[in-house]
């Protein structure tokens, strides 16, 4: 398979400190690295770092918008980098920021421990107690939903009413969080190499366990469509069905062989039926549902790629690994 038309070669980074995180800001991919700079890397090629964090930053998210990036570090602070360079510090602290989520409706949430801050964009933030320290945070694809994942399940927050609150409950430690494209339904990563799914309107009877993964399936993404929702942590690519009343709950995943290796991370394409996937060994791929077919867009050198990225418009594609290494790459129209 031709994974792409050539609409540009594969732009390749190698920086002097680790890569912690990667968001799209417009047609740049900003990658945020563990000396608490972010570097800013373009599809000629070049790169600009701007020095953000006295410290490792933890976590990075781009706002709707895509005219702005917030960042967690551990000094902890959650600043705010506007694509004109402008640096805003939007929240100061003695705890390190571990999570930070932006919302399709403008909110921007963080977390410190058991505390998540939540907030308008330039407006004061509301604070709310977490039962544990938060993993992960994200917002429901509607905006209706702040879910944070903690020891014990998944607090679902309100945004524009902090006191109206869910409690999804599953024993056990919950390391990552994502919602359904239609919002029905909240999934997390667990800590004994499962997912746990629930149906948010009755969490209490319709819940179950996705298991039979070698190792922990920390990266998972919804497609295009929303009618399947693509994992990590296996060497295969698995799709669990995310269609009628139930979703995936008495259903089984579809599994798609042909990769190398074991899977780190996974991205979908928009408005597209491909996807982007990260391997343990470095490597990178495109597979195409059309035809289940892989093809290879970057070398594996050892070092696991820890995040992929599209552009909003799905037009670029970005990837960095652990050792400081990134790629970005025009693929043209979708």
């Amino acid at each position: 398979m031709d994974p792409f038309d050539a609409a540009g070669a594969m732009r390749h980074f190698t920086f002097d400190a680790q890569a912690t995180a990667c968001a799209f800001i417009g047609t740049v991919l900003a990658v945020a690295g563990g000396d608490g700079k972010v570097r800013l890397c373009a599809v000629d090629g070049s790169f600009k770092a701007v020095e953000v964090h006295d410290g490792p930053i933890l976590a990075m998210a781009a706002n709707a918008k895509g005219d702005a990036l917030y960042t967690a570090g551990d000094d902890g602070n959650l600043k705010k980098l506007g694509a004109d360079g402008s640096i805003d510090i939007v929240h100061e602290g003695r705890r390190w920021v571990d999570c930070v989520a932006c919302s399709p409706r403008g909110h921007v949430a963080w977390s410190c421990g058991k505390t998540v801050y939540l907030a308008k964009e330039g407006e004061a933030a509301t604070e709310v107690s977490a039962p544990s320290s938060v993993s992960d945070l994200a917002f429901s694809p509607d905006g209706k939903w702040l879910g944070a994942a903690v020891y014990g399940g998944a607090q679902l927050i309100a945004p524009n009413q902090t006191d109206k609150q869910k409690f999804l409950e599953w024993k056990g430690s919950h390391l990552s969080i994502g919602f359904s494209t239609d919002g029905r339904f909240c999934v997390t990563s667990m800590l004994e190499n499962a997912l746990h799914v629930w149906k948010i309107d009755n969490p209490e009877d319709k819940h179950g366990r996705m298991g039979g993964y070698p190792t922990k399936p920390l990266s998972f993404d919804w497609t295009a469509d929303g009618r399947g929702m693509l994992t990590a942590g296996a060497d295969v690519l698995v799709m669990w069905p995310f269609t009628g009343t139930n979703g995936p709950l008495g259903q089984n995943a579809a599994v798609f062989e042909g990769g190398v290796g074991m899977l780190r991370s996974v991205r979908a394409r928009p408005r597209s039926r491909q996807v982007l996937i990260g391997y343990a060994a470095g490597g990178v791929a495109l597979f195409d549902r059309k035809d289940n077919g892989f093809g290879y867009i970057a070398d594996a050198d050892g070092s696991p790629v820890i995040d992929v990225q599209f552009s909003p418009d799905g037009r670029l594609a970005g990837f960095i690994r652990e050792n400081g290494t990134a790629g970005l790459l025009d693929m043209g129209k979708g």
